[in-house]
């Protein structure tokens, strides 16, 4: 389960140090499964290139690999996210129409001074098999308020269900990293947090 991309970028190095390097003799060379960008399950989960073209750690990692080499710009690097208080890991249940605080924590490798973008999208529902082309689910830019820095306040939607934060982090040279913490609104009864709890309806899958 990898909700940012630098798990993801560990997670191709790892596969690529296991299957291809280790076997010389019989692994002539390599390619990388989606180089650019496409909506599967999330904006970000398959694809080494944000949408808007920076590229992220996985790109870094892969020169790495190719060439020896880290590139002389590397993408920042998320160190954590949370969303009132909690990680993408810890089922993050909400009420509706309120708010909350957000904030990542980020670094950049060259010192860069870095830039922010979040968003709230609702979870995808259109789920196709085989890469088939699925539909970016809705934006809901009315959610992201107070935004500073690596911080904002988050107002939830008042309609109950599942949903997604993405922060995206910049360093102005053409490089990114993202992340995102799936959440739930749940509807307004008493038992409603104990409820959506024992039927989570979604799983981590999608950085």
């Amino acid at each position: 389960m990898k909700t940012t991309a630098r798990p993801k970028a560990e997670f191709y190095k790892a596969r690529f140090e296991r299957a291809i390097q280790a076997d010389p003799k019989h692994c002539l060379g390599s390619y990388v499964f989606l180089w650019g960008h496409k909506q599967e399950r999330t904006p970000t989960w398959y694809g080494m290139f944000l949408d808007s073209g920076e590229e992220t750690a996985v790109v870094d990692t892969m020169q790495y690999l190719w060439k020896g080499s880290w590139p002389a710009i590397r993408s920042p690097e998320i160190e954590g996210t949370w969303l009132n208080g909690r990680t993408a890991y810890q089922n993050v249940h909400l009420k509706p129409g309120e708010t909350y605080p957000a904030k990542v924590q980020a670094k950049d490798y060259n010192h860069n001074p870095l830039t922010y973008k979040w968003e709230v999208m609702k979870e995808s529902t259109d789920l196709k098999t085989g890469g088939d082309f699925e539909t970016k689910p809705e934006r809901l830019p009315e959610l992201v308020q107070k935004a500073e820095d690596g911080e904002i306040v988050l107002k939830t939607p008042s309609k109950p269900g599942a949903y997604r934060l993405f922060t995206y982090i910049f360093d102005g040279k053409g490089h990114a990293a993202h992340a995102n913490i799936p959440f739930y609104v749940d509807p307004p009864t008493e038992n409603s947090a104990t409820t959506a709890t024992n039927k989570w309806p979604y799983n981590l899958n999608g950085a």
